[in-house]
């Protein structure tokens, strides 16, 4: 199972061609896709790709939508009040099991009280995945944040409270799993300098972990301002 997590900017806008293509050309099983503030740019997408769609209404225009070529069993938009944006599940069925997936899409900007809203969210998060904690799960999405330890390709830094709540609730950072070192840097573009797109797995999920990395391509570059990411699941 290969899942993706994109934020395609603004909804898209006018460059669905190029966001169809880099989906098309990494073949995902699943797609989670932030800022997808058109509901007609996400039916286009599912319709090229034939892939159906799950929608998830936010708290303000940036909405979330899954793509996907697996059987969705069932979704649940958790639009909860602490969140910038929402956040959005679907249990797919994968080789015989259930499978949770998640997407959010974290509160931005990058001033110290923001981080602590994103602290406030992924508490909130945090407990609703954890009504399936017998379940595998993933986590997938826009934090906004940045894990410690990670390098910058600017020189300004940021707080970096809220990865430490995932990592202490036991969950697994799927990149940095594969790739400890390489800064896997997804954004902005056209030259990315920040870590924060991610792929979060439960440790059921981790176990199956076989490949994670950045899509970094030429139509990737242009496509949005900030590179997908994807993690192999065997």
């Amino acid at each position: 199972m290969k899942i993706m997590s994109y934020n395609i900017l603004l909804g898209g806008e006018d460059r669905l061609p190029h966001i169809t293509n880099v989906i098309r050309e990494q073949h995902p099983d699943v797609v989670a896709l932030l800022e997808a503030n058109s509901r007609e740019n996400v039916e286009t997408l599912a319709h090229e790709l034939d892939m159906q769609f799950v929608f998830g209404e936010a708290n303000s225009e940036f909405h979330i939508a899954w793509l996907s070529r697996l059987p969705v069993v069932r979704s649940e938009n958790h639009r909860l009040p602490v969140l910038a944006k929402t956040l959005l599940e679907i249990e797919l069925q994968w080789d015989r099991r259930r499978v949770h997936l998640f997407a959010t899409h974290l509160q931005h900007k990058r001033e110290p009280e923001y981080e602590q809203r994103r602290v406030e969210e992924m508490r909130a998060i945090l407990d609703v995945m954890g009504h399936v904690n017998n379940r595998p799960r993933l986590l997938v999405g826009d934090l906004n944040t940045l894990r410690p330890g990670d390098t910058m390709g600017v020189a300004t830094d940021m707080p970096r409270e809220v990865i430490p709540l995932l990592l202490n609730a036991g969950y697994i950072d799927c990149y940095r799993r594969i790739r400890p070192i390489v800064p896997g840097y997804t954004y902005k573009l056209p030259e990315p300098s920040m870590r924060i797109d991610y792929v979060f797995a439960s440790i059921e999920m981790a176990l199956h972990l076989h490949r994670c990395a950045v899509v970094s391509n030429e139509e990737a570059l242009i496509a949005s301002d900030h590179l997908p990411i994807i993690a192999e699941f065997q």
